[in-house]
């Protein structure tokens, strides 16, 4: 399931980053929502982007964004 609730597990360039809808500033190491999104590289690697979010209102708005093709 690509939509994630927690802790960023991944590694990062840094500890802090801008919610994708709003750009409140959040901490990676608190739960907040995320969206896991993987796909295949020319070359057939794996490729994951994990996008992040301050609340579920802004995860929505962008999942609401993303399926009407914004």
């Amino acid at each position: 399931m690509p939509e994630l609730y927690g802790e960023f597990e991944g590694e990062a360039d840094a500890q802090f980053v801008a919610c994708v809808v709003c750009g409140t500033t959040l901490d990676l190491f608190e739960s907040h929502p995320m969206f896991r999104d993987e796909d295949v590289s020319e070359v057939g690697e794996v490729v994951a982007r994990t996008y992040h979010f301050c609340s579920d209102d802004c995860l929505q708005q962008w999942r609401r964004g993303r399926d009407s093709g914004e």
